[in-house]
This record gives C-alpha cells, sequence and structure tokens, in this order.
C-alpha cells in the first residue's frame, strides 16, 4: 500500500499549525501488498490516550469501522463527541478493567485487526507491581486470551516501546553501539518491583508484555499474524478529549515546560538529548503493520531521529516568539553530545512499512501550536 501525500489537513487534527503530510487511502481502493483483503472493521483498544486517538482516527481516515474501549460510557460518548464527523464508523466498548478475566470479549468481537495501545505510563504510581507491572502484561495476556473467542481477528498491532530494546539508564554507555530489533531490555520483574526510578519500572513493564505478547505467539500458535512497534518518546499536537493542560502526555507535556519556562534556568544532562517521532508516523506503523503481510511477527523500532535541546529551543524561538522569554538557555556542548549517543537502526520499518519520518521542526511546531490552542480553547470554557 502507498500513501498520497498533499498539503491539506486532515478533518480530524483542525488545529495544528503545519499542513499534514498524509492522506490515506480507504481499503476499498487499495489492493497492494495487503495482508487483509477483506477487513471491514479494526478495534483499537483504549484509544481516548493521545496515542490511542491517532491511532483510532488513523483506520478511520482509511476508511474502517473501528470499535474503540474506554474505561466509561461518559469518555467514549466524549471521545465521539470531540470527532463528530467519525460518528458513524465508530463503536465503543467499555473496559473499566484491563486485567479482570475477559475484560476484552466484548471489545475483540466482530473485530479484524487489534491495535493494542493502552499501558500504563504515570509516573504518580503508589505500587510499581499494582500499578504498573501488573496491568501491563495481565492486560495483555487478558486481551490475547479474549482473541480466542473471535475467529475473524486476522491481525494484532502491539504497540510495545523502545525502551524495550534497551533501558533508558544505558542508552550512551556503549559507544558506537547501534541497536535493532534484536537487542531487547534485561531488566527483571523483581528489580522492576523493587525499583523507585519510574522509567525504569515503566521500560520492564512494557518488555514483559511484549514478551508475553510474542510467548502466546509461540505457544498458542493463533490463527492472527501478530507485529510489534517499538516508538521511542512520542510528540505531536494533543488532539484527544481533554480537560486541563495538566493531562497532557508525558512527552508533549515536556516540551510545554520547556516552552512555558519550567526550565528557564537550564536543563539537566539527561534532559537535553533523545529520540523524537511523530504520533502520526506511529499511527501510521499500526495501520501499515495490521496490513502488510510482510509484516507478519516483525518487531519494528520506530524512530523519528534524535535531537538536543539547542535544536528544541531554537526552533520554539523562531517558530514561537511570543515565548522566547520563557526559554533556558543554550548548551554548545549539545552538538558534542548529540554525535556521541545510541543510535538506533530504522531500515527494517523503512523498508517494510515505508515509513518516512515527519521532520522534527515540523513535529515540534505541531505539538507546541496545538498546545497553545488547546489552551486557548480551554480558557474560553
Amino acid at each position: 500500500m502507498t500513501t498520497a501525500r498533499d498539503e491539506s489537513r486532515q478533518s480530524w487534527i483542525p488545529i495544528l499549525s503545519a499542513p499534514i503530510r498524509r492522506t490515506i487511502k480507504p481499503p476499498s481502493t487499495v489492493t497492494q501488498n495487503r495482508f487483509i483483503q477483506d477487513v471491514s472493521r479494526s478495534c483499537s483498544c483504549h484509544w481516548y490516550h493521545f496515542l490511542g486517538t491517532y491511532t483510532a482516527l488513523a483506520f478511520l481516515e482509511a476508511g474502517y469501522t473501528v470499535k474503540g474501549t474506554a474505561r466509561s460510557a461518559a469518555k467514549a460518548a466524549d471521545w465521539i463527541n470531540h470527532f463528530p464527523q467519525f460518528k458513524t464508523s465508530y463503536q465503543s466498548a467499555v473496559v473499566a478493567d484491563f486485567v479482570a478475566p475477559g475484560a476484552f470479549d466484548d471489545a475483540v468481537r466482530g473485530c479484524d485487526i487489534i491495535a493494542h495501545v493502552a499501558s500504563p505510563n504515570n509516573p504518580k504510581i503508589e505500587d510499581n507491581e499494582r500499578d504498573c507491572l501488573l496491568p501491563a502484561i495481565n492486560g495483555t495476556r487478558s486481551l490475547l486470551a479474549s482473541t480466542k473467542l473471535e475467529p475473524r481477528i486476522r491481525s494484532v498491532v502491539f504497540t510495545s516501546t523502545l525502551a524495550t530494546v534497551v533501558e533508558t539508564a544505558k542508552l550512551g554507555s556503549i559507544p558506537g553501539k547501534v541497536y535493532n530489533e534484536n537487542d531487547w531490555n534485561s531488566s527483571t520483574y523483581e528489580q522492576a518491583k523493587a525499583s523507585t526510578d519510574f522509567s525504569f519500572t515503566y521500560g520492564a513493564s512494557k518488555t514483559l508484555a511484549e514478551r508475553a505478547f510474542w510467548d502466546f505467539i509461540e505457544t498458542e500458535k493463533p490463527t492472527w499474524a501478530g507485529s510489534a512497534i517499538l516508538p521511542c518518546a512520542v510528540f505531536d499536537a494533543p488532539i484527544q478529549p481533554l480537560s486541563s493542560l495538566a493531562d497532557l502526555n508525558r512527552s508533549v507535556s515536556f516540551l510545554w515546560q520547556i516552552a512555558s519556562g519550567k526550565f528557564k534556568d537550564g536543563l539537566s544532562l539527561a534532559q537535553r538529548h533523545t529520540f523524537y517521532v511523530s504520533a502520526r508516523d506511529v499511527a501510521l506503523a499500526n495501520l501499515r503493520a495490521a496490513e502488510r503481510e510482510q509484516a507478519r511477527n516483525g518487531r519494528y523500532i520506530v524512530v523519528g531521529g534524535n535531537f538536543t535541546s539547542d535544536e528544541l529551543v531554537d526552533i520554539i524561538y523562531r517558530r514561537f516568539p511570543a515565548l522566547k522569554d520563557n526559554l533556558p538557555p543554550l548548551n554548545k556542548p549539545d552538538a558534542l553530545v548529540k554525535g556521541s549517543q545510541t543510535q538506533f537502526d530504522v531500515s527494517k520499518i523503512e523498508k517494510d512499512l515505508k515509513i518516512q519520518w515527519m521532520p522534527f521542526e515540523q513535529v515540534v511546531v505541531d505539538a507546541i501550536g496545538g498546545v497553545i490552542e488547546l489552551d486557548k480553547k480551554l480558557k474560553q470554557t
């Protein structure tokens, strides 16, 4: 399947400051490289949050009917009220407790594709095991068990994370190391349970959940094909329903904290270099992994590129001059820091899924511009 590019905005992202580059053809007009030839419905699990929203909308824009899960009927209604243009292509299923037996039985019923994008990512947890490890691992197992009840399912895409490849704290520890999909985070359950570092615990929870995903495929031999996508920090405009900027997802919140003055006195070394990918690229990876035969049993690193705080600050300074007094000072050594950092091989996803990465400047402009517009809207209500 190929993706046409034009300068029009997609209808579901009205607040972006830069043109959207993608228009995805509906299934009825796409026949090349299709794994699923007769798909009429997809299930995007827990679509209410940031990445879930982008993923659900990618399928909807491609012409699918989507059944999305939310923790309550009120949240499901709130989501479709946010995107009324898709009301006729939307169904919902309430999954109040991911780990409850049979929690996803109704959600998967009638679905051809499952895009599993839900996992706890809130550093304000009280108990590592209860609030992070068990929901991630057992929630995945619960969903996989439910797939046995629906023979229509042809593809399951598991959104994992780059942290399943290597622990965040180890980034840059091996000079010149280039990671690929054969690498794995070596953290154990007991280490994650005892850790006081949320990033470590989160990475371990996603690693163990992804291991459970592949173990299920190996032992249960399901009729559906599985694939996993492993994104780094995901940035983009906040288009999901939000009632406060305090509810922004972690990555976009970090950008906004820089733009709004929280780090005006400077960033720590750990905050001065990271990797990025657009939520639209991750959503497109979900869609193509579900559709393409070459993605069967594939594991894909999803990294659009790397950046330094100097590059980020410079973009905000140039594109949002009203925010320039909020910005931290530049750190000239960043150029050296960037060149010595860990790298990730993305040749596999570029070859199999034909992803063309959105430039970092456009991602930042869309994300910051989106937050500004959201803030204005919230203040008017």
